[in-house]
C-alpha cells in the first residue's frame, strides 16, 4: 500500500484491489498468499512490511521530527486466527475503514493508538482460548471480559479507550468479516467508569510548576545558555571535528576490508568497531585537550568524551525547555523549529518576539505555519541549539534517504553512535536530562510548593499526584507542564486574557483556553492582602475632601448652577442654622447622610445611589435635581460644546445630517449654552441650518 501524500486515481484504485484481495484470502483462510499482500510501500516503490510480518513499519506515514512510535507490533499472540484477525483489522483500518466519521482517512498516531488498544483486548481473547473477537457477541462473555477489566484496575478514562477500539470493530462490521455486535446496555464512556479503578476514575491536567520551582528549573536553563552562548562555535567545532576523527579511522578499515588486507574483519564483525577507533588519527580526549585549553573560562569543556557528548545533549535540552517555558508550545510544536524559526517585529516603537513553527493540532493532514509570542531568551536558545547541531543537519541532508533529509531541517539531533546518522531527541534519554536538570538546580520539593502546587493545579486526582510529586524529592519535570505553566502564570500576574491565551496556544474554543489558566486566579487572590489601615485612611482622606467641598459651597459666593446648585445657593441664608459649621458637615458626611459623587461635568449630590449610566453625556444629567455645576465644571461644559462644533462641522464636510442625527448634538449645544450663559462664559453660538424647535 502507497502513502497517500497525494490522492491520485491510479493509487486508490491499487489500494482498492489489495484491500479486496486481502479480505478474499482472509474470508478463504489463505494465510500465505494473505501474508504476502505489500502493507506498506514507500515513495520509491520499496515494499517496507508485508502482511505475514511481526511488525509493520509505518515510518513514512508519520512526520519523524515529532512522532517516536514508528511501527504497529503483533508479537504478542500465537493464535493464527486472532493474529490475523487483528492484522485484517489494522490493514482495513489504515486503508479502508479508518474511521466512519471523516471517511477512510486516519492519523497515523490513531491506527497505531488504536492497534495498541486491541493488543490488551486480543490477549485476554488468546488467554480465554477464543479464535476471533465475535466471542464477545455473547452476554455472558461480554460480562466476563468486563470483570476481566475490571480486575486489571485501570484508570476509567484507559478502560474507556479499550472499549472504544472493539465499539469501532463493531462500527465497520458491515464492511468488514468480523461482524461484532456487542450486548452493551450502557454507555461506553459511563461503562469505563464503571469498569475502571476506584481511584483512578478522574482525569487531570498536566501540572502547573510552583513558583519557587519554576525559576530555579527555568534559571539553571538559562543560566546554561548564557554560558556556553558565547563559545557555541567552539563545540560545534569539537563535534565536526570528533566526527571527522571517526569518518576518517572508519574509512581507513573499511578499505583494508575492501582490498582484502584484513580477511578476518568484516563490518558485522564484534572487532569492527575497535579496530576504527584504532585506526582514528587522535584520540578524542586529545581533541578535547586541545580546544578546552583555549577557552577563557576553565571548567566549560570536560576533558572526558562521554562527559562532553552528555554535556552536548545537555544544552540541547535547556534549549528545548526555554523555547517551550517562554512560549506554551505544544510538544509537536517544538519538535518543529528550525534555525530560522526565532523573528522580531516592530509596532510603533515596540519590538516582538515570535518562534515560527507548524501547527498541525487541529489540521493533521496539512500543517499551516503559525507564530508565538515569546522572550528575546528563546531566540539565544534558538541559536544555540543550531549550531549545535549544524554538523548533524549538513549529515542528513546529504545522505541518501528521504527520511534523513525529512529530519535535516530539525535543530533538536543527537548522534550518539558516530557510525550512525544523527536522531530526534526524544524519549527516556530526553527525561533523564530533564532529571538532571531539575536535581542540579536544586528544584526539591517543600511544603510550601506542595500547597502551592495544590492550589495552583485544581483539576487534580489524589492517588496519582500524591505518587508523582513528593514532599522532599524532586520535581517530576516533563514537557506539557512548561505550557501550562505558562498559562497559569500568565492568568496570575494579569499577563495575558483568556481570548489571549486562546490564540497564542491555538485553541479552537475559549473554554479550553480557560481550562489551561485554572488555578491562576486562584493564586492571585490567595496573595492578595488587604491593607486596612491604608484603606481607613483612603475613606478619611475623601470625607475630608467632601466636607470641604460642601463647607465651600455653603459658605461662599461662589456660582453654583443646576437644579441642585441653585438649592444650594439659597441655603446659604441658612447657614447659621444648617451648614455653616465644618464639624456639622463632616458629622453628617461621616453619617453618610451626605455625599458627593464627580462626573465628566458635574457634581451629583445623589451620590453613589445614583447609578449614572449615561454620565458621558452631559444632556442626560443636565435637568436631574441633584447636579450641582460650579465654575470648574463649567470650563468642561466649555470644552464639549467647542467639541460638538467641531465634529458637526467635520461630518457635514462627508454627508448631510438628518435632522434626527443633528437634534442629537443640538440639545447638548443648547445646554451648554445655558450653563456658559449662567457662568459668563465667552463663546459662539451654533446656528444649524436645520431649525431645532426646543420644546
Amino acid at each position: 500500500m502507497r502513502p497517500l501524500l497525494a490522492t491520485p486515481e491510479e493509487i486508490i484504485k491499487e489500494n482498492t484491489v489489495l484491500v479486496e484481495r486481502a479480505i478474499k484470502y482472509y474470508e478463504s483462510k489463505d494465510w500465505d498468499n494473505l501474508n504476502k499482500i505489500p502493507v506498506m510501500i514507500d515513495q520509491d516503490g520499496y515494499v517496507l512490511s508485508h502482511f505475514g510480518d511481526k511488525s509493520w513499519d509505518v515510518t513514512h506515514y508519520v512526520d519523524v521530527k515529532i512522532v517516536s512510535k514508528k511501527r504497529a507490533s503483533f508479537t504478542h499472540l500465537t493464535t493464527t486466527p486472532l493474529l490475523q484477525e487483528q492484522k485484517l483489522l489494522a490493514f482495513l483500518g489504515l486503508f479502508a475503514v479508518g474511521t466512519l466519521r471523516q471517511g477512510t482517512m486516519i492519523k497515523t498516531t490513531t491506527f497505531l493508538e488504536r492497534n495498541l488498544n486491541l493488543t490488551q483486548v486480543y490477549k485476554y481473547l488468546e488467554s480465554v482460548k477464543a479464535e476471533s473477537i465475535c466471542i464477545l457477541n455473547h452476554p455472558i462473555q461480554f460480562a466476563r471480559f468486563c470483570d476481566y477489566l475490571k480486575s486489571l484496575k485501570m484508570s476509567g478514562p484507559y478502560t474507556a479507550k479499550l472499549l472504544f477500539a472493539i465499539n469501532w470493530v463493531e462500527a465497520v462490521r458491515n464492511l468488514t468479516p468480523i461482524k461484532l455486535s456487542l450486548p452493551l446496555t450502557t454507555p461506553i464512556r459511563e461503562l469505563g467508569r464503571q469498569l475502571g479503578c476506584p481511584t483512578k476514575l478522574q482525569s487531570e491536567q498536566f501540572y502547573a510548576i510552583p513558583s519557587r520551582l519554576m525559576q530555579l528549573i527555568y534559571s539553571k536553563a538559562i543560566e546554561y545558555i548564557d554560558n556556553y552562548y558565547p563559545i557555541r562555535q567552539t563545540l560545534l567545532d569539537i563535534h565536526t571535528e570528533q566526527q571527522e576523527n571517526y569518518t576518517i579511522g572508519k574509512a581507513a578499515v573499511d578499505r583494508k576490508i575492501k582490498t582484502g588486507q584484513w580477511n578476518w574483519l568484516t563490518s558485522s564483525s564484534p572487532h569492527y568497531k575497535a579496530e576504527i577507533c584504532k585506526a582514528k588519527p587522535q584520540r578524542p580526549t586529545d581533541i578535547l585537550q586541545s580546544y578546552a585549553s583555549n577557552i577563557e573560562e576553565k571548567g566549560l569543556i570536560p576533558l572526558k568524551i562521554t562527559e562532553f557528548d552528555w554535556l552536548y545533549s545537555h544544552l540541547l535540552m535547556c534549549c528545548f525547555l526555554v523555547c517551550g517555558a517562554f512560549s506554551g508550545m505544544r510538544r509537536s510544536e517544538l519538535y518543529g523549529l528550525h534555525s530560522d524559526s526565532f523573528k522580531t517585529l516592530k509596532l510603533k516603537d515596540q519590538t516582538f518576539y515570535s518562534l515560527q513553527s507548524m501547527h498541525s493540532k487541529m489540521t493533521p493532514a496539512v500543517p499551516v505555519k503559525a507564530e508565538w509570542l515569546t522572550s528575546p531568551i528563546a531566540g539565544k536558545a534558538i541559536e544555540l541549539a543550531s549550531d549545535l547541531t549544524q554538523n548533524m543537519r549538513i549529515q542528513l541532508m546529504l545522505s541518501d534517504d528521504r527520511l534523513d533529509n525529512e529530519r535535516a531541517s530539525s535543530i533538536w539531533l543527537v548522534q550518539k553512535i558516530r557510525g550512525k546518522t544523527p536522531n530526534i531527541f526524544t524519549g527516556p534519554p530526553f527525561v533523564r536530562h530533564y532529571k538532571r536538570l531539575v536535581e542540579e538546580a536544586g528544584a526539591i520539593v517543600n511544603e510550601q510548593d506542595y500547597e502551592e502546587f495544590k492550589l495552583l493545579n485544581p483539576n487534580l486526582n489524589i492517588h496519582a499526584y500524591t505518587q508523582k510529586i513528593i514532599i522532599g524529592k524532586p520535581w517530576a519535570l516533563t514537557t506539557h507542564q512548561l505550557r501550562r505553566t505558562f498559562a497559569v502564570f500568565g492568568k496570575r500576574h494579569n499577563l495575558l486574557s483568556d481570548v489571549a491565551i486562546k490564540q497564542q496556544y491555538k485553541h479552537l474554543y475559549l473554554p479550553m483556553a480557560q481550562w489551561y489558566t485554572e488555578g491562576g486566579v486562584a493564586a492571585k487572590i490567595k496573595h492578595v492582602t488587604v491593607d486596612s489601615e491604608l484603606n481607613n485612611l483612603l475613606r478619611e482622606v475623601d470625607r475630608e475632601v467632601t466636607t470641604q467641598l460642601l463647607f465651600q459651597w455653603y459658605n461662599s459666593d461662589d456660582k453654583l448652577f443646576g437644579k441642585k446648585g441653585l438649592d444650594v445657593v439659597k441655603d446659604r441664608q441658612n447657614t447659621a442654622v444648617k451648614y455653616s459649621s465644618w464639624d456639622a458637615l463632616y458629622a453628617q458626611v461621616s453619617a453618610g447622610r451626605v455625599s458627593i459623587a464627580g462626573t465628566l461635568h458635574s457634581y451629583c449630590m445623589a451620590g453613589y445611589e445614583c447609578r449614572m449610566e449615561k454620565v458621558v453625556s452631559p444632556i442626560n444629567c443636565f435637568n436631574c435635581e441633584n447636579v450641582v455645576i460650579d465654575e470648574a465644571k463649567a470650563q468642561a461644559w466649555q470644552k464639549r460644546h467647542q467639541w460638538i462644533v467641531e465634529t458637526i462641522t467635520k461630518m457635514e464636510e462627508h454627508i448631510k445630517l438628518s435632522q434626527s442625527q443633528l437634534s442629537h448634538f443640538i440639545t447638548q449645544l443648547r445646554a451648554a449654552e445655558k450653563v456658559m450663559d449662567y457662568f459668563e462664559i465667552s463663546y459662539t453660538p451654533y446656528k444649524p441650518e436645520i431649525e431645532i424647535r426646543q420644546i
